[in-house]
């Protein structure tokens, strides 16, 4: 299957076709998944000598990891203030730091192994739909400062024309530690870089069932087999029935995407001066940003299943010009969805089940960064199980009972169209 008719599988570096596994192969970690997590697990794996498998059902790429808006965030779902008061300072501190080494982790990887993804540290802004929206900006800018020497920058409505252009929002605040990539690129990069380490990454390659023997894995696909000591469940808004717990723990909904056509950089430098990547402050959010091309790249309108439904992203067209209404008699060029997963308490978790079934998923549309630092610590929970975690891996990654997975679309639903019927 190829990739989604994106902006980003247009400009992608060169994509190489990688063989289907056939035949009978033996190797430490299966690991079930190309996207960020996966590919990042076999990039540490293999850096500590660890053998692995990759097994990707479509291409490198397919899923949210070459589909998202390519927005390298800080924070997560769930806001600090909210973590501190149910943990406490010290545990959100570490929530904090986490946050910010999944940049670094990104970072260095993007350095070391030269992947040309256009990673660019720009920063975000989080824009203030409504006036007491932005007074609670304010009150998180303080609490930031004094509670950890976190710095952001309030943008008040007299000032907002330095971050953005529109009349759509009451102001923001600025995290100067973001950055911006193009994620399929990243994605085939990561991909590369595992290769070149002797990691091994099959394509067209759907697993069919996983069977133990022993202390064996036997992981049967289409035409081959493959046997391990551990499985890596890599697959987020994708994860299928191949693990009951990971199936019923997380609640996939799709999130979309539309793409103007080139605007040049007078332009989109007039409209997002500062090239930051924007989100605001609904529940649903809208999310945007420049692209290395100079369009704008525009997100957001959920849905609760798989169909892509030509409305929705009309609509999605007339939220854009509700931010930018110059931008009236500019074309959509591009427009695509892909699933993110949510679990229940909206924290991502990275965990083992039974000491040699491991999984990373729940970013809750925040994985850009997550993901790969994530990768990093699958891959050491199988070299070192025993090792000190942090109470970020340690949260537990609870099933969502058939009935909370509906009350949890309907707050989630009713909260976003409640607000909607106000704006448009």
């Amino acid at each position: 299957m190829h990739h989604t008719d994106s902006l980003w599988a247009s400009t992608a570096n060169q994509l190489k076709i990688r063989p289907s596994l056939e035949g009978e192969i033996e190797t430490t970690v299966t690991i079930i998944g190309a996207g960020f997590t996966g590919l990042a697990t076999a990039y540490y794996l293999r850096k500590a000598g660890i053998s692995c498998v990759v097994l990707e059902k479509n291409m490198v790429g397919w899923g949210a990891s070459g589909r998202n808006a390519g927005m390298v965030l800080t924070g997560y779902k769930n806001g600090i203030q909210k973590i501190e008061k149910r943990w406490g300072r010290e545990v959100a501190k570490v929530f904090l730091e986490q946050s910010s080494l999944g940049i670094k982790k990104v970072r260095e990887i993007v350095e070391k192994e030269g992947i040309d993804c256009s990673l660019n540290h720009c920063g975000s802004m989080k824009a203030a739909f409504k006036s007491k929206h932005l007074e609670t900006l304010k009150k998180e800018q303080e609490f930031m400062w004094q509670a950890y020497q976190y710095e952001l920058q309030l943008i008040n409505p007299e000032q907002l024309s330095i971050e953005l252009k529109s009349d759509f929002y009451q102001g923001g605040l600025v995290d100067p530690r973001s950055h911006s990539f193009h994620p399929l690129n990243y994605a085939l990069g990561l991909a590369d870089a595992v290769e070149d380490q002797d990691g091994k990454i099959y394509e067209q390659t759907e697993v069919a069932s996983i069977n133990k023997k022993r202390n064996k894995y036997i992981v049967q696909t289409d035409m081959g087999v493959v046997k391990s000591t551990h499985i890596v469940f890599a697959t987020n808004g994708y994860t299928k029935n191949l693990n009951k717990k990971l199936t019923l723990s997380v609640m996939p909904m799709g999130s979309h995407i539309v793409v103007t056509e080139p605007l040049g950089k007078e332009v989109t430098e007039k409209l997002i001066p500062n090239n930051r990547m924007i989100s605001d402050t609904k529940n649903f959010l809208y999310y945007f940003r420049r692209t290395p091309d100079e369009r704008i790249l525009f997100g957001g309108r959920v849905s609760f299943n798989e169909k892509q439904d030509s409305s929705l992203y009309k609509s999605l067209r007339e939220n854009l010009l509700d931010v930018f209404p110059e931008l009236y008699d500019r074309k959509i060029e591009f427009q695509w969805g892909g699933k993110v997963a949510f679990p229940l308490d909206f924290f991502p978790h990275v965990g083992t089940i039974k000491d040699t079934i491991h999984y990373a998923l729940g970013y809750c549309g925040h994985g850009a960064s997550t993901s790969t630092l994530f990768g990093e610590y699958v891959a050491k929970n199988i070299v070192h199980p025993n090792r000190e975690k942090s109470k970020l891996e340690e949260l537990p990654l609870k099933t969502i009972p058939f009935h909370n997975q509906r009350k949890l679309l309907l707050n989630i639903a009713g909260s976003y169209y409640s607000i909607m019927d106000k704006v448009n």
